[in-house]
């Protein structure tokens, strides 16, 4: 290793490699138990899991909730690691790397769902997009898909691309060759060829409900809003939250020399938006908001049916011990 080298990673490994591998490992947990939470309670309501749309929105959680449980293990490997031990960061890095590029595809397949659910294609015209996103390929479109992000880093794998990264947290390595660096910026086409095409179907969707204001449903367009909302939103929190931690990767080479701490500090906000992802969607999609909605009746209806036998049994249990004679007026009657 070059001396310049070994100053990165004992700047890596450093003190603040702690504070930053705590921080890490808290917000990982939030995405894993937020994503869990939204995955039961899609999953355990017979009307919203038998609509094929949602098993993309459960697709997004699941690849979310894969992503926190990289970054967990991103944040052990951040604690752990070392100069002497770097093997731990390279797989947590590894798998960093494939999570994250699956996650940045589900925006735009749930608009391009969204979009071709409610479409009705020319007469006699064939439509590739209606039949990959029919209720019979929904599944291996969504498997598909995690197969295609998979492949698309697997060359980085051949060519030991994991590491310690200059956003400060384990993902691609700092490159010191060009042609993997070069590597790294095709699998980067991923996550903007899937911002693109997010665009494309949002706006194909703002067309087709000007266009349909009259002869369209109510629900049909309500829902249809509220998908637009939420794809606007998990789509534009990344672009904000992401570009600096994938600049700071992508242009490594050529940006300046920054402190350690700087960089973890300009990567955290990144991690935020698997927080919010489940959140967005069962507070702004009706069908979800009226689940979770549902769930916390449910709960507030037990809670206060236990609180009301727990008084009941108490009152009587006092009443009963009123009307109980001591057993020494007894005997001494």
């Amino acid at each position: 290793m070059t001396n310049q080298s070994d100053a990165y990673l004992a700047d890596f490994y450093g003190p603040e490699s702690r504070w930053f591998s705590i921080t890490v490992g808290i917000i990982s947990v939030f995405i894993v138990l937020s994503n869990i939470f939204f995955i039961i309670i899609t999953i355990t309501s017979k009307s919203l899991r038998q609509k094929s749309s949602t098993w993309i929105l459960i697709g997004f959680a699941i690849s979310d909730f894969l992503h926190g449980s990289a970054h967990i293990f991103d944040a052990v490997a951040i604690w752990l690691g070392s100069l002497d031990d770097r093997r731990i960061c390279s797989l947590a890095g590894a798998f960093v790397i494939f999570t994250a590029a699956s996650s940045f595809g589900f925006p735009f397949l749930i608009a391009a769902d969204r979009y071709y659910k409610i479409t009705i294609p020319e007469s006699g015209k064939f439509s590739l997009g209606k039949a990959l996103f029919s209720d019979r390929w929904i599944i291996p479109v969504i498997v598909g898909w995690f197969c295609l992000s998979a492949v698309s880093n697997v060359v980085l794998l051949f060519n030991d691309g994991f590491g310690e990264d200059p956003g400060g947290f384990c993902g691609a390595r700092k490159f010191t060759e060009v042609h993997i660096l070069l590597i790294y910026e095709v699998t980067m086409l991923v996550f903007f060829v899937s911002l693109v095409l997010s665009a494309v179907y949002y706006f194909r969707l703002a067309k087709w409900l000007k266009q349909n204001q009259q002869s369209a449903s109510g629900e049909a367009m309500n829902y249809t809003r509220q998908i637009m909302t939420v794809t606007k939103i998990i789509t534009l929190i990344p672009v904000f939250l992401a570009w600096p931690g994938v600049t700071l990767t992508a242009l490594q080479m050529i940006l300046p020399e920054m402190p350690m701490w700087v960089k973890r500090v300009i990567t955290v906000p990144y991690f935020l938006s698997s927080v919010a992802n489940p959140w967005l969607t069962m507070a702004l999609v009706r069908p979800f908001r009226q689940r979770l909605l549902q769930l916390l009746r449910s709960s507030t209806v037990s809670v206060t049916e236990s609180t009301d036998r727990g008084d009941i049994n108490l009152s009587s249990t006092h009443h009963n011990r009123l009307f109980i004679q001591p057993k020494s007026a007894v005997v001494g009657f």
